[in-house]
């Protein structure tokens, strides 16, 4: 990732904003050799999908199939209207993050990483990356995405890069039963608790069946 001199100096002060923890993990990464490309390559796309799978497995869920990334490559990313940022030790990817970006603006819409390696902070490193990039090309904002209020983890990794919170209001509608859904759809635990331990190719083929209804 390169930047200019302007873009340095504003790196700088980004870097400075950042909370402490958030600044030692950046450092960390870069002590342990991890190097982050930032591209809308296919073969960024296919090393993000295969570490998507390991990413839902371990959340107790079944991936979102190939054929859903390969359209948003197809129709959004090969358009220049979003890139695939990869973190890689030795050659071998084990995270990626993907970022979608439209005038200005960039959202932060999906991240994948292999958990073997969370000691490494590829996912601290791959964010500011990112976000130097960004700037570099003249956004000015990152959004982080959703995140559900009980996933204190997430929000406080969203909060060390100083993202401001806000509230969204889901609502779902049953079109059959012509009326609103009081409680969300949400996954049995015990099929999370299968999900988690299927193999990946067995899960793929779940997830491809079931994507439709569940997400």
């Amino acid at each position: 990732v390169g930047l200019g001199a302007e873009g340095i100096e504003h790196a700088k002060q980004l870097f400075k904003n950042l909370r402490d923890s958030t600044r030692r993990n950046i450092k960390k990464a870069k002590t342990e050799k991890v190097e982050v490309s930032i591209s809308g390559s296919p073969e960024a796309m296919n090393e993000f999908c295969r570490l998507n799978a390991l990413t839902r497995r371990e959340h107790g869920l079944p991936p979102q199939p190939y054929r859903f990334f390969r359209h948003l490559y197809d129709h959004v990313i090969a358009r220049d209207m979003g890139v695939i940022a990869a973190a890689s030790v030795e050659g071998q990817v084990i995270a990626a993050n993907i970022y979608l970006k439209f005038a200005r603006q960039a959202v932060y819409k999906y991240g994948a990483s292999d958990k073997r390696f969370q000691h490494l902070r590829a996912n601290n490193l791959i964010m500011w990356e990112a976000i130097q990039w960004m700037s570099d090309k003249g956004l000015e904002s990152l959004l982080f995405g959703r995140t559900e209020p009980e996933h204190h983890g997430l929000l406080q990794f969203k909060a060390g890069w100083g993202a401001v919170s806000y509230q969204l209001n889901y609502y779902r509608y049953d079109l059959r039963e012509n009326a609103f859904l009081e409680n969300p759809v949400e996954v049995n635990p015990l099929a999370k608790k299968i999900f988690s331990r299927l193999p990946i190719l067995i899960l793929k083929t779940v997830g491809r069946i079931l994507y439709r209804h569940m997400g």
